[in-house]
């Protein structure tokens, strides 16, 4: 049996759920994030999954379960309602409401789940042209660079009046501000009609179809963490959902040049001393995926699992032979 099958036997895992592997680098810049099709989580050991009742039990469930279960997989969707980790928030302008149906934050990323309805006939067709910018939600500043972050989105959480999108940014690096309150806000681009000085079309932020439509993001953990050690004094923070490090003074090379690290191996080292090594098992497979953004040791750094684990049951993670361990 190989990784992938070994994986799949432990995890029940549904392949509807699963499809090919991207990783996406952080633009510097992002004036608008283009839609592009995203990965999709996988379920880890299921000795690693967090146990019914670990946490404050919510009885809500999420609004679009069969779209969030897309990106974290039908066990990941349950352990995000039994542990209270339903958001919910609605905010609409007659047009297209926007529902935030999950939100996690371990003090240097957070990401989640949010979806976009059209309430018109009309504003379906601008669903998919929907970008977003960070803004200082005191004064609407423009974040800019935001020092990474990401959106995306899977064909298969697009239906005729709804798309359902991933997020993760950074909530402190030296762009950002963190005693201010950030707030994630959509419009679309359109073209004025003119040209510019080098014969490209203008365009401008429009809001007709997304005038309101915001909503102020997480900055401090809602989600148990675990530090993480290395013996080269490396560090990582480990919650429910991945990994991640965040230098408040991080800031992207003067020169412009970016450090590129390729991930060979992800290992989950449990309490018990089983290892999966996750970029074996997605190399197994043609449908396992999973994103992260940056490098381990740059100072700005996230992986995504993909699901929700118990770190309790985890002792620390393996990256490409560095390992980070809880004291």
């Amino acid at each position: 049996m190989n990784g992938f099958e070994l994986f799949k036997a432990m995890n029940g895992t549904d392949e509807k759920y699963l499809e090919t592997a991207r990783n996406y680098a952080p633009a510097k810049k992002r004036a608008a994030v283009k839609p592009f099709k995203l990965m999709i989580g996988f379920a880890a050991a299921a000795a690693m999954m967090i146990p019914v009742g670990s946490y404050a039990y919510d009885h809500l469930r999420l609004t679009h379960r069969e779209k969030v279960s897309i990106y974290y997989t039908e066990d990941g969707a349950q352990k995000l309602e039994e542990n209270g980790l339903v958001n919910g928030r609605t905010v609409e302008n007659g047009q297209i409401r926007l529902t935030v149906d999950t939100e996690m934050c371990d003090g240097n990323f957070t990401q989640g789940v949010l979806t976009l309805t059209a309430l018109t006939e009309d504003a379906k067709a601008h669903l998919e042209s929907g970008g977003s910018k960070l803004v200082y939600a005191d004064t609407g500043e423009v974040i800019s660079p935001t020092g990474g972050g990401f959106e995306g989105w899977n064909g298969e959480a697009h239906t005729e009046f709804e798309l359902t999108r991933t997020f993760t940014f950074p909530v402190k690096n030296s762009y950002i501000d963190s005693s201010r309150p950030i707030r994630l806000e959509f419009y679309e681009f359109v073209e004025t009609g003119e040209t510019d000085d080098y014969g490209g079309r203008v365009v401008v932020e429009d809001y007709t179809y997304f005038h309101d439509i915001s909503f102020d993001l997480l900055t401090t953990p809602n989600v148990p963490t675990k530090m993480l050690y290395s013996d080269n004094g490396g560090q990582l923070t480990l919650s429910a959902y991945g990994v991640s490090e965040q230098d408040e003074n991080w800031a992207y090379p003067e020169d412009g040049h970016e450090e590129v690290v390729y991930l060979n191996s992800f290992v989950i080292i449990s309490t018990d001393g089983e290892r999966i090594d996750i970029e074996d098992t997605i190399k197994d497979s043609d449908s396992v995926t999973r994103e992260y953004s940056g490098a381990p040791g740059t100072g700005s750094f996230t992986y995504r699992f993909g699901t929700i684990l118990d770190i309790d049951n985890i002792s620390g993670v393996e990256i490409n032979g560095v390992e980070y361990m809880a004291e």
